[in-house]
């Protein structure tokens, strides 16, 4: 794992000098890889924002509190090596989806409680999160429909015209019915528990983009095929 640490480091140092001609599906992996980035610095912003302001300390810190709905972000690198490309892609956009079906049914339980007097959530600051998770959810948007742009110029067969419908299709009714997971029952729960739920939700999303900006980096390398003897993608 050590070795494949390194690796990781050594394309995200190389990816900005790594010349050569660019196609477009590689031109696709920059842009993919430019909206990670700028989605996860939105993420990251909020959540120290939110830190800050919500749980009084702009470096608190519980690796303890997870939610089983969330994507997870540990990597099987086994299991992720023996993926097409097509299959790394779509898998990384449908996890994306999940997150912003999650931050879909927090807003809106946000803008619940900010309807009722007295609630502990409730002020200026409160009615500013939700404003801001929608941000976010436009981020993923962009770079959800990047993915599958992505997905769909991987299908190069005979059959491309075939799997493009098809694979349009799938996306379509992904998008059209989106997922909203159930963060969690709320009832009986308290204003500082919901603060702790928000937190691990932007926490874990800062470090899935990060996760995906890492793939991003290495798919493309490894369709270039020739840096550090990483094999050409088929």
């Amino acid at each position: 794992m050590t070795a494949w640490i390194q690796t990781l480091l050594m394309l995200a140092l190389l990816a900005p000098v790594y010349g050569g001609p660019h196609g477009p599906q590689e031109g696709g992996y920059r842009n993919s890889l430019h909206l990670t980035r700028l989605a996860r610095t939105r993420v990251s912003q909020l959540l120290r924002t939110f830190k800050q302001q919500q749980l009084g300390d702009a470096h608190f810190e519980d690796r303890s509190l997870h939610l089983n709905d969330l994507p997870t972000l540990s990597t099987d690198l086994h299991r992720w090596l023996s993926l097409e490309e097509r299959e790394r892609l779509s898998e990384a956009s449908d996890s994306l989806q999940i997150y912003w079906g999650v931050l879909q049914g927090m807003r809106e339980q946000i803008l619940a409680e900010n309807h009722h007097p007295g609630t502990p959530q409730g002020g200026r600051t409160a009615l500013s999160l939700p404003n801001s998770l929608h941000h976010v959810q436009l981020d993923l948007r962009d770079l959800m429909r990047r993915l599958q742009t992505l997905v769909l110029n991987t299908c190069c067969c005979p059959q491309r015209t075939h799997i493009h419908t098809r694979t349009h299709a799938r996306t379509h009714a992904r998008h059209a019915i989106v997922p909203r997971p159930s963060v969690r029952g709320r009832g009986g729960q308290t204003a500082w528990l919901r603060r702790l739920e928000v937190y691990v939700v932007l926490r874990d999303l800062d470090l899935y983009l990060t996760k995906t900006a890492r793939d991003l980096l290495l798919l493309e390398a490894r369709r270039h095929g020739s840096l550090l003897g990483v094999p050409a993608l088929h």
